[in-house]
């Protein structure tokens, strides 16, 4: 009798384990994929500040992609540990990944206005895009 327990406790604390270590895991995840998300920001602000409006949309599909991926980054129960999420995310998650598709959508258009070579529409997209962030970091993300 001792033993199940010792091997139900054993086992209690290897899945508890497991479900902190993945919650972990999901929060790295994100954070490299929010720290590449910037790199890009700055990549086609620095690109645009060039001219080189060509560079910009391989850039633009980078983020329209993350972006797509967003929500899956945010599953229930990934608000503990080192992580600027707002728990609010989970609360009103059809808003949160209604803003992800935002800035999907936006990151679309950017690249289709840097294929078009205007620098006037490819800077508007990207301050489009740039609203999208704002948006969802007002509200759903700590400072």
């Amino acid at each position: 009798m001792l033993s199940r327990i010792v091997i139900a406790a054993t086992a209690a604390l290897v899945l508890t384990g497991g479900a902190a270590l993945a919650q972990q895991d999901v929060i790295k995840a994100r954070q490299a994929g929010f720290s590449d998300y910037k790199k890009a920001m700055g990549e086609i602000k620095d690109a645009l500040g060039k001219g080189d409006v060509a560079a910009v949309a391989p850039v633009g599909q980078r983020i329209e992609a993350f972006a797509a991926t967003i929500p899956s980054l945010f599953p229930a129960g990934s608000d503990k540990g080192k992580t600027g999420a707002k728990e609010v995310i989970w609360a009103n998650f059809p808003d949160f990944t209604a803003k992800a598709k935002d800035a999907e959508n936006a990151g679309k258009a950017l690249s289709a206005a840097a294929a078009t070579g205007d620098k006037a529409a490819t800077g508007q997209a990207f301050a489009a895009l740039a609203d999208t962030c704002k948006a969802c970091h007002q509200r759903y993300r700590a400072d």
